[in-house]
């Protein structure tokens, strides 16, 4: 079941004003996230990919409320931005997509958020996305730069290339890369180095782990993904027909620390639970 956030702030009309240039400010925090397969329900390797690559709704439940979690808890050293591979027309969909479905930083002006360009002719989805993300480690030497993306395709390869990129130029960024583990046979194997996660939920444990996310967002995408993944007719928003999840058992534990500071901590915690219980439910039985 979706749930839309409407709040709009200052910050967020002044930026549906076209400016040239309105993301070029450097940022000490940023999250990259792949749209397919990763925030949005594409199924790459199924056969409904034209169709589900055409539609603007059809998010992997709690990611919108995650990100826009995450954009509130970084602030003004954050910034949210999106790395599509897909060609021509293709990323136009994508832009429809984040635009319909609420992403940060807002409907007015996402697409100058989104990174694309990609000309499949010249360079696979991994080199586009790894040279990109190299440019934008370059332009903005960030402190912290937080990778999502999917075992689908090349974004494994790609977040490993810039990794050792960072390494090999002594780099003191904090690289951390996110995995979804949506494909089994069909994917790729998530190796160390890279988190894996199944659901929003789960990711969004992580993200309370490291600091990147309040309470308050925690408990609103531990309700969605509870009630939608109990639920019959909503469980297709959580685990897709097309998604192979059956293995996952990377569940990460919440933080003591970020328990004690929160004000209802077995209402978070039993939350999870059930969350946990959902899914591995529905994981097992496809």
């Amino acid at each position: 079941m979706k749930i839309v956030n409407k709040r709009t702030n200052l910050l967020s009309l002044m930026i549906m004003v076209p400016m040239l240039g309105l993301n070029s400010f450097a940022a000490k925090n940023l999250l990259i996230s792949d749209i397919d397969d990763t925030i949005k329900k594409t199924g790459i390797h199924s056969d409904g990919v034209v169709g589900h690559a055409m539609g603007t709704t059809n998010e992997f439940a709690g990611m919108s409320i995650l990100y826009n979690g995450c954009a509130d808890a970084l602030g003004a050293s954050g910034k949210v931005e999106y790395l599509t591979a897909a060609p021509g027309l293709v990323d136009n969909l994508g832009i429809d997509f984040l635009r319909e479905a609420g992403f940060p930083p807002g409907r007015g002006n996402i697409a100058n958020f989104v990174v694309s360009g990609r000309d499949p002719q010249m360079e696979t989805s991994g080199e586009f996305k790894a040279r990109k993300l190299i440019e934008i480690y370059e332009r903005e030497k960030p402190e912290l730069m937080i990778l999502v993306g999917d075992n689908g395709e090349q974004d494994i390869d790609a977040y490993g290339e810039l990794m050792k990129y960072v390494a090999d130029h002594n780099g003191s960024t904090r690289v951390i890369s996110f995995i979804h583990h949506v494909y089994e046979s069909a994917g790729k194997p998530i190796p160390s180095g890279h988190i894996p996660f199944v659901t929003s939920a789960d990711l969004a444990v992580q993200f309370a782990n490291h600091g990147w996310i309040k309470e308050a967002g925690l408990t609103r995408v531990l309700g969605e993904i509870e009630y939608d993944s109990g639920a019959g007719q909503f469980a297709k928003e959580v685990v897709p027909a097309f998604m192979e999840c059956a293995s996952f058992r990377a569940w990460p534990v919440i933080d003591s620390n970020f328990l004690a500071q929160t004000y209802n901590a077995p209402a978070i915690t039993g939350s999870y639970e059930q969350v946990k219980a959902n899914v591995s439910g529905l994981c097992r039985n496809k």
